[in-house]
């Protein structure tokens, strides 16, 4: 292990993301319903990304599941799940949310990079992935593996910072920074002609669509409101959705397998 990977496992050990949206005792089942409130509320995109209700009955392995807000969607809509992450503490969080919540689901602290540690998984009918790829160095890794445990004609669907977006201008300009916690040791952003390259030979996109423009006021958010910035709050929504379709923070890729 190289001492910039040692550096990612201890930031996300450190902060499991989205583990502070919620000051409710973790054992229970209002502190997992806040945090899944809020990240849906703010991010609802996702819904359309991963199409949770259409798993049912099949396989999904989730690249980087987090503290498993996406998981627990996937097994309430009845998909069989396997969740994996570099984070021991992230995946400590999955496994007692799922205990609190009654819900069953496999989770396992492995690198998404190395074919070693996840090709005993067995193969998956969709691979998912919400915002992990872009804190890779190695993202053409994480393709191939992808492809080696997909059935054929299974699904990838992933989602990616982008590069032409109003958060990007942001960090750019010393305005903001890549996560909510300080000190990212790496995040990359993309745009659609990079992504193409990364998936050529090993997947078709079927579809790209850009989404996700944060406008809330930080430390209102941080203590659970949701206050739009006055520049934000001073656009009709018709500007609003314009930003988030061109200027958006988040690239979402939904592509299948060659054959």
């Amino acid at each position: 292990m190289n001492a910039l990977e040692q550096k990612t496992i201890q930031y996300w050990d450190n902060q499991p993301c989205n583990s502070q949206h919620s000051q409710a005792d973790p054992n229970t089942e209002q502190y997992w319903n806040e945090i899944t409130q809020r990240r849906y509320h703010v991010e609802p995109h996702i819904h359309d990304l991963a199409n949770f209700h259409i798993w049912q009955g099949r396989r999904v392995l989730e690249i980087g599941c987090g503290i498993g807000t996406d998981a627990e969607q996937f097994v309430r809509h009845g998909a069989e799940y396997v969740g994996i992450d570099i984070s021991q503490n992230s995946i400590d969080l999955c496994k007692k949310r799922f205990s609190v919540q009654n819900l069953s689901g496999e989770f396992y602290c492995r690198d998404s990079t190395d074919l070693d540690q996840i090709k005993n998984l067995r193969e998956f009918d969709l691979i998912y992935s919400m915002g992990v790829i872009h804190h890779s160095p190695s993202p053409q890794k994480i393709i191939e593996n992808a492809y080696n445990l997909l059935k054929p004609w299974g699904e990838f669907r992933f989602l990616v910072y982008a590069q032409h977006s109003w958060k990007s201008a942001m960090i750019q300009a010393g305005l903001d920074q890549f996560e909510a916690q300080a000190g990212c040791p790496y995040a990359e952003t993309y745009d659609e002609d990079k992504i193409h390259w990364l998936v050529t030979g090993f997947f078709d996109i079927i579809d790209i669509r850009q989404d996700h423009c944060f406008m809330y006021n930080v430390e209102h958010y941080r203590q659970g409101q949701y206050v739009l910035e006055p520049w934000f709050a001073a656009m009709p929504e018709s500007i609003k959705t314009a930003i988030r379709r061109h200027l958006g923070w988040h690239l979402c890729v939904k592509a299948i397998k060659k054959s």
